[in-house]
């Protein structure tokens, strides 16, 4: 997992995320896709909501839950704050749900190339979401950076074959660079990411991030 330091660094958070959580707590994992980190509360009651039913408990759009206030004793949400069209709205819809001293896990990005288009709509730096939190009536624990200069490198090295090939529609012109492919795939997938993810520890202050885990509480 040290060549995929975005998929590390929220795995790790999630797992802090479990062990705050006491068992038979009630959770909703928020956005939840395809529901990868269930695994890390199978000692609570889980619930998963996201815009089209995949096994989720509900079908839900995240700025108008269908819950009642005070109903969930945390809320996880991982990777989905860029791609909703009014993030404050949202952030106070879990306040809103959760219940007095509540906890919320977030995960948002800093760095990142347009993906899921066109829901692609924000990205956040600390003190956005600082204002964030604040005006949804949150206090926070922690917005801790996901990594530093050498993740966030890391990262967008992993992509660049991938990213240059998918853009040449030219079958001739794709053949021609399919060796090239070849050749960088090991060095920018496994190689660089390999070596980056333990230079990572030489960047301090950590103003390039890959993005930041948050942790809140419902006062």
């Amino acid at each position: 997992m040290i060549t995929d330091p975005e998929k590390y660094s929220i795995t790790e958070f999630m797992k802090y995320a479990r062990n705050e959580i006491k068992n038979d707590c009630i959770v909703l994992d928020a956005g939840a896709g395809n529901k990868p980190y269930r695994q890390f509360f199978l000692h609570t009651d889980y619930e998963s909501t996201d815009i089209i039913l995949n096994d989720h408990t509900f079908v839900s759009n995240l700025n108008n839950i269908p819950k009642p206030r005070n109903y969930y004793d945390a809320v996880i949400n991982t990777q989905v704050l860029e791609h909703v069209e009014d993030p404050e709205k949202v952030l106070k819809e879990f306040n809103r749900i959760l219940k007095k001293g509540g906890k919320l896990f977030l995960t948002a990005p800093q760095g990142w190339g347009i993906h899921e288009e066109p829901y692609n709509y924000f990205y956040f730096t600390k003190y956005g979401l600082e204002i964030l939190f604040k005006k949804a009536g949150f206090n926070i624990i922690f917005i801790n950076p996901r990594g530093g200069i050498f993740w966030y490198l890391s990262a967008i090295i992993s992509k660049l074959p991938s990213y240059l090939i998918n853009q040449i529609n030219n079958k001739r012109r794709k053949m021609i660079y399919l060796p090239i492919y070849a050749i960088l795939k090991p060095f920018c997938n496994y190689l660089i990411p390999a070596i980056f993810f333990y230079l990572d520890k030489l960047d301090k202050n950590r103003r390039f991030t890959l993005g930041y885990a948050c942790y809140c509480i419902k006062p």
